[in-house]
């Protein structure tokens, strides 16, 4: 991955010595993305890195293997579709958690989001401002699906609202079944929504933060 593309989100004097947390964001944003900025601020002992992701399930994994190749993070954090994008990434040695990942983001896409031209949420790093979505890339999603299994982390964790409001709440479960019989541990915040809430924040700072980095926690 190219340094320029790369946003640190954490941006302290002293971020080289703490443990590096790449975070993953959804659909339709980027490195800019406020969830990312929520993080960085709540989870202040890690050096937070994130960097824009593009609408192809595929090369978001290889884009995310490279990044954690290049900085080798001990945590990566992914919403939505960079929750899903992170389910297939290579990470042994990290802590994984997916916050409602889109499993099924094709469905979605056709029947809630919307074939066509959109607008990005936030600023990118790349410049651009639009993307599109097409039933092409919808059958490629399935397809990835498919055919891959979702990898395990250091520990792995995903995290779910009880009432998803994008994704739908069938989905919700049919991805709960999907990711806990690959071996991640499911967390269901009654709380939570799509958009991440501080509920959802506080379930992972308790249940997951404070016990794998205890020692990095204050």
């Amino acid at each position: 991955m190219k340094q320029e593309s790369l946003s640190v989100t954490n941006n302290d004097p002293s971020a080289d010595s703490r443990p590096t947390a790449i975070y993953v964001h959804g659909l339709a944003s980027g490195a800019n993305a406020a969830t990312g900025k929520i993080l960085s601020k709540r989870f202040i002992n890690f050096n937070w890195i994130t960097t824009d992701f593009g609408e192809d399930l595929a090369a978001n994994v290889r884009q995310l293997n490279e990044c954690i190749k290049e900085h080798k993070p001990q945590l990566i954090v992914g919403t939505s579709m960079g929750g899903l994008t992170l389910l297939y990434a290579d990470a042994p040695d990290a802590v994984k958690i997916a916050i409602n990942p889109a499993l099924l983001i094709a469905d979605c896409v056709r029947n809630t989001i919307g074939l066509g031209r959109h607008k990005y949420f936030c600023k990118r790093l790349d410049g651009t401002t639009e993307f599109e979505l097409t039933e092409e890339m919808c059958k490629g999603y399935e397809a990835y699906i498919a055919a891959h299994k979702p990898s395990l982390g250091k520990s792995s964790y995903a995290v779910f609202a009880t009432h998803d409001e994008l994704l739908g709440d069938e989905a919700s479960v049919v991805a709960q079944k999907i990711v806990g019989d690959c071996g991640y541990k499911v967390m269901v915040d009654p709380e939570g929504a799509h958009r991440i809430k501080p509920s959802t924040i506080d379930l992972i700072d308790n249940e997951i933060i404070s016990k794998e980095f205890h020692s990095n926690t204050k």
